[in-house]
């Protein structure tokens, strides 16, 4: 069976509707390759689930929508997994080359975790879909159908995030503008382009830029579109409050004395259309959200069991920093 033919038969995987569930870092050394624990916030659990990608080794993940998951293999081959209906599809390899002097175990490594940003996956109908990524150091987008053999680019311009919005590709530049591209086109178009991204201002009054850096998410709610900024301290003493590195050192000890960051606050715009302009939100009323490197969505919670409405959940994307504790 060749690429195209598997991939007709593969999309055809219904999304499950429930309350998302969070793929864990395993930790035991018993643990196989392939397999992944996952936490189930509405039942308080952990599953671990066996042969998760299919006798793939190591693979990491850079991105997941409605169940499928982006994942690179050891090799940094590009794959499209579902867990739930075991169904898997290959696609293009990067077109990257090996920089002089450095190792290929190093540069795979490099590319498998720092060369892809964040991978989506936008359903055209049932037998079509396109895979489009945030990747490498200027963060740029590219995209693939199915039957491609090759990604193509989408312009020199860096993003810092995408999410499918509508059935189609909403993007948020690094200058802070709102892009949402057509992809029913052969090759996609940007459709609109709000001229008035949101002001940082109100967030460095109090969360001055050498202390505290965002983190910035876009989210789709009952067909509008929200901008979640996570503001982090770089540095926290002991009572949580950021300060300058150099505060947390003893003079016997040059490492940091605690956690070197946290998340302080988060601040909640909501796209005017008409108006091309940003509205903070005070209040999510009985929603949900949810955010991450990977993917973000928001729910009612009547819809949902074990979740409190107005909150944010959020996966940590600095696990390592985390893990000196």
């Amino acid at each position: 069976m060749d690429r195209n033919s598997q991939t007709v038969s593969s999309l055809s995987c219904a999304a499950l509707t429930q309350t998302p569930w969070l793929m864990l870092p395993s930790d035991q050394e018993d643990d196989s390759d392939d397999a992944r624990c996952f936490f189930s916030l509405a039942e308080n659990k952990t599953y671990k689930i066996e042969n998760v990608f299919d006798g793939l080794p190591d693979a990491w993940c850079v991105g997941s929508s409605h169940g499928w998951m982006v994942v690179l293999d050891q090799r940094g081959n590009p794959r499209l997994f579902n867990t739930f209906c075991k169904a898997k599809v290959e696609l293009p390899a990067f077109p990257c080359k090996m920089k002089p002097n450095v190792g290929e175990t190093y540069f795979i490594e490099q590319l498998r975790k720092i060369f892809i940003v964040k991978a989506v996956v936008l359903f055209m109908n049932q037998y079509s879909c396109r895979v489009v990524v945030i990747y490498g150091i200027h963060s740029r987008l590219a995209f693939c159908t199915l039957e491609d053999n090759t990604w193509t680019g989408l312009g020199d311009e860096g993003y810092r995030d995408i999410i499918c919005y509508e059935n189609q590709l909403c993007t948020l530049a690094d200058n802070g503008s709102i892009a949402v591209w057509d992809f029913r086109s052969p090759f996609p178009t940007k459709i609109i382009r709000p001229s008035a991204p949101v002001s940082e201002v109100d967030h460095y009054e109090n969360f001055p830029r050498n202390k505290f850096f965002t983190q910035s998410y876009l989210v789709e709610s009952m067909g509008g579109l929200l901008l979640v900024d996570r503001i982090v301290g770089y540095f926290v003493n002991s009572e949580g409050i950021a300060v300058d590195e150099y505060d947390l050192l003893s003079p016997d000890d040059t490492h940091p004395l605690v956690c070197p960051y946290r998340t302080k606050v988060f601040n909640i715009y909501k796209l005017d259309h008409k108006q091309e302009t940003w509205k903070k939100v005070e209040s999510l009323g009985d929603r949900v959200i949810f955010v991450g490197g990977n993917y973000s969505i928001s729910f009612s919670i009547h819809d949902l069991e074990g979740c409190e409405s107005n909150t944010i959940y959020f996966s940590d994307d600095n696990w390592k920093q985390v893990d000196v504790l």
